[in-house]
């Protein structure tokens, strides 16, 4: 498979003027067809409809002051199909954290249904596989020490 990137070539630039014209270079390059099948999504999509959606404003608690404490800016949402409820107030204003609290059902229902193909998933994995990769750097660095004490000291 043929992808295509845009390259943008600082040596060609017109010093002139460098404002108004940039050459760029489009140049073609091949991935492995494994990395094909890694990167190909078969997501669902999700779909938030107001009725299967239940919003409460309540009261909201902690840092923030009165201001936070003696209005109602806190936004539950629970989705009744999967039962699942997510809780903001983040921002001492409700229209903020109606907003925030509808990404927040829309990530955690793309992690119910798409799983590892879901954004967070995938974060999820690429956290993952850094830790693995740092964890097996780290013991290649310390076993190569550990072998280099033993042969002084021998």
């Amino acid at each position: 498979m043929i992808h295509i990137a845009r390259q943008l070539l600082p040596s060609l630039r017109s010093f002139t003027n460098a404002a108004s014209t940039v050459i760029t270079l489009n140049r073609a390059f091949t991935t492995k067809p494994e990395e094909d099948d890694r990167n190909k999504k078969t997501q669902q999509a999700i779909v938030l409809n107001e009725e299967d959606i239940e919003e409460k404003h309540v009261r909201g608690w902690g840092n923030g002051g009165q201001k936070l404490n003696k209005t109602s800016s806190c936004v539950q949402l629970l989705h009744k199909p999967t039962n699942i409820m997510v809780i903001c107030q983040d921002t001492r204003y409700l229209q903020q954290n109606r907003k925030i609290a509808r990404k927040r059902l829309m990530d955690k229902l793309d992690l119910l249904f798409n799983g590892e193909n879901s954004k967070t998933g995938q974060k999820i994995r690429k956290l993952q596989a850094r830790k693995h990769k740092n964890r097996q750097r780290a013991k290649k660095k310390y076993s190569s020490k550990e072998e280099a004490e033993d042969n002084q000291h021998d």
